[in-house]
């Protein structure tokens, strides 16, 4: 049998859990890390962003992490780690596509947007081959001296006054731990919800409302050669960067794919659909509803021709799902645990960092402190107002995916909020507990929801006063020209913040 005493035991080793783990043994707290299955293995959640890249920096810095570092930039992450596979994110790009018609861009790209993210490749974000770079945070967890557990399957979860008392079995024999805090890092919020009696929030109070089928494929044609294909030289010749170095949103009717390069040769992609306008058949296969889909789009069709799984298809059902809280006296969930909502706009990564780096300072700051309760209690309320605040981004830009400039113009609320905090981040402004684009900030909040809901009945034709009204009511926050009618919906790398916003 093996038996665990420690401080702090963690459920579930992707890279949150995993990095949470070495920060606590950096501190010299004890630890384990435990994992049902074993790496290398699957996982999407592959895409990072500029806001994401500061917090993951500045876990290294506080935590003298010299070795993570690097993963924040592209340039450090290929010169320091070549062997591990990223790819290039400039930025974002979205693609709107009518049924059974090849896509053909608009002389002003009003079915198109693309957004810098970087000026160069040297700063850029990436994606995150998680199979390799899961695995590397869990070999540099054990060499760090956290007992790692994996094929670790727990069927008896019990929480009393002390702490916690785990049972399990491995391959090997049985598995007893005790842990005085549990951390759920296991990326479905089951795994202390029946123990605790954690409720869910009632599915109908959640905006956004999708489900995926997705895989990792190899031979993916670039969509910038698909764009040349149709319409010549012009398809792309006002793009800021190349339109595949991004999180390249093709939108569809009641629905958007997500296409995620990576420099081995293998492109992680997905459709995300509203579960009412694309029910699943029950006598088709996820490959079949894969292949349908792409017939009724030509161009996203053209672009898998050549197209093969790596491996199976994945379909789900309805993704979305919040429990009411995230945090208790002696444990707390990641916000993958507690709620998930889309992939839409990439929030995951960065959403799991700053969550990583508040739970890492009240490892360091107030762990033994009568303050640590009360810590633990705003964590909570933090990771779920983040969540919170994005299911009401994701669910109205859902809502309009039929009207893509209206769309374009929901999008700048997010892309405003995250360059807002990006500079910050940039220019040292930001304070340690600032919350995930601006999800604190009532004026912003506000002028959102106003916006938001004037974005549900606004009329195609009525984009452009729409996206005037837009501009105005986030003027403070603005610092990129966002909702500039003569930038055409292409808009370029900017970093200036303003005194009076600082």
């Amino acid at each position: 049998m093996t038996r665990l005493d420690c401080d702090l035991a963690i459920l579930g080793s992707g890279f949150g859990g995993t990095l949470l783990a070495i920060i606590a043994r950096t501190l010299g707290y004890s630890v384990a890390l435990l994992e049902r299955g074993t790496h290398p293995r699957f996982a999407i959640g592959e895409s990072s962003t500029p806001l994401a890249d500061f917090k993951l920096a500045a876990i290294a810095d506080r935590f003298g992490l010299d070795w993570l570092r690097p993963f924040a930039k592209y340039g450090t992450w290929k010169a320091n780690y070549p062997h591990l596979t990223c790819g290039l994110k400039r930025g974002f790009s979205f693609f709107r596509h009518d049924l059974g018609k090849a896509f053909t861009p608009t002389a002003h790209n009003t079915n198109a947007l693309l957004v810098a993210a970087s000026p160069d490749d040297a700063i850029a974000d990436t994606h995150w081959f998680r199979a390799e770079f899961d695995a590397h945070l869990v070999n540099r967890a054990i060499a760090e001296g956290v007992p790692y557990l994996d094929r670790l399957e727990i069927h008896s979860i019990r929480h009393s006054d002390r702490g916690w008392e785990l049972e399990g079995i491995r391959p090997d024999g049985a598995a007893s731990i005790h842990a005085g805090f549990l951390v759920d890092a296991t990326g479905n919020g089951q795994a202390l919800s029946q123990p605790l009696g954690l409720e869910s929030v009632d599915p109908s109070c959640l905006r956004a409302r999708s489900r995926a089928v997705y895989s990792h494929f190899v031979g993916v044609a670039r969509w910038h050669d698909v764009l040349q294909e149709t319409a010549g030289p012009a398809a792309t010749a006002e793009h800021m960067f190349p339109c595949d170095a991004a999180a390249l949103h093709q939108i569809i009717d009641g629905g958007w794919m997500w296409v995620l390069r990576f420099e081995n040769g293998v492109t992680s992609a997905g459709f995300s659909l509203d579960p009412e306008t694309h029910p699943i058949r029950p006598d088709e296969t996820p490959e079949a509803e894969w292949k349908r889909l792409l017939r009724t789009y030509p161009s996203l069709a053209r672009q898998f021709t050549e197209a093969e799984p790596v491996r199976p298809f994945v379909r789900t059902g309805r993704l979305q799902r919040r429990l009411t809280q995230a945090a208790g006296p002696n444990w707390a969930l990641l916000p993958h645990s507690a709620g998930f909502l889309d992939a839409w706009l990439s929030p995951g990564i960065a959403q799991t960092l700053f969550a990583v780096n508040r739970l890492g300072r009240l490892l360091a700051e107030d762990w033994r402190s009568p303050t640590r309760e009360q810590r633990l209690a705003g964590y909570g309320r933090a990771v779920l107002r983040e969540l919170a605040w994005v299911d009401e981004i994701t669910g109205t830009c859902f809502a309009c995916f039929d009207r893509f400039p209206v769309m374009a113009t929901v999008t700048m609320l997010y892309f405003a909020a995250a360059m807002f905090c990006e500079e910050r981040e940039r220019t040292g402004q930001a304070g340690p507990d600032e919350a995930f684009l601006l999800a604190d900030h009532p004026g912003y909040r506000e002028m959102a929801d106003r916006l938001f809901r004037q974005a549900l009945t606004v009329d195609a034709s009525d984009s452009d006063r729409f996206m005037a009204a837009a501009r105005h009511g986030f003027e403070p926050y603005n610092l990129c020209g966002l909702c500039d009618p003569d930038r055409r919906n292409m808009y370029p790398f900017v970093s200036t913040l303003p005194a009076s916003c600082r």
